[in-house]
């Protein structure tokens, strides 16, 4: 697996963030697999925001027995081809309702890379929460933004090959 992150910063505007893993399997295989993952790619994307959390800088949320707890909802648009790879639009937000939490949307990119390994590229933006006032603020919302997303490709990559 190789993974890689790239991050374009826009103040007051949306925040782009990319990141890219190469899998094992075929770009027709994983993007089928990808095409039925709603549900799947959400309990991914909420065990990648949970490992995000265990960083010092996130805002945590708790239940009331004092465990963190956010569910994330995974929406994937129509898949499209672009330049011979399968395009998915996929939004994520908090499952639980409109709260202040950033929404990201983008789109994943599944591109051949030989008969038998593909790589996943997720070019994603978001906004960050309350508007985010102070640079710092701003540079730690990023950096988890960046390290969620790492850990949700890299999550899955596992999956697939598994």
């Amino acid at each position: 697996m190789v993974t890689q992150a790239v991050e374009l910063e826009h103040p007051g505007r949306a925040v782009f963030v990319a990141d890219v893993v190469d899998v094992t399997g075929s770009a027709e295989l994983v993007s089928a697999h990808l095409s039925v993952g709603e549900a799947w790619l959400s309990r991914l994307a909420t065990a990648a925001v949970e490992d995000a959390a265990t960083g010092p800088a996130r805002p945590r949320r708790t239940t009331r027995a004092g465990r963190r707890y956010r569910e994330v909802c995974v929406r994937l648009g129509r898949e499209a081809q672009l330049a011979g790879a399968v395009v998915v639009p996929m939004r994520w937000q908090d499952g639980r309702g409109p709260h202040p939490f950033p929404v990201l949307d983008g789109n994943l990119h599944v591109a051949p890379l030989g008969e038998h390994r593909s790589r996943l590229v997720l070019y994603a933006s978001y906004r960050p929460a309350f508007g985010w006032q102070s640079e710092l603020d701003g540079a730690v919302a990023h950096e988890v933004a960046t390290t969620t997303v790492r850990s949700f490709l890299e999550r899955v990559a596992g999956a697939l090959q598994g």
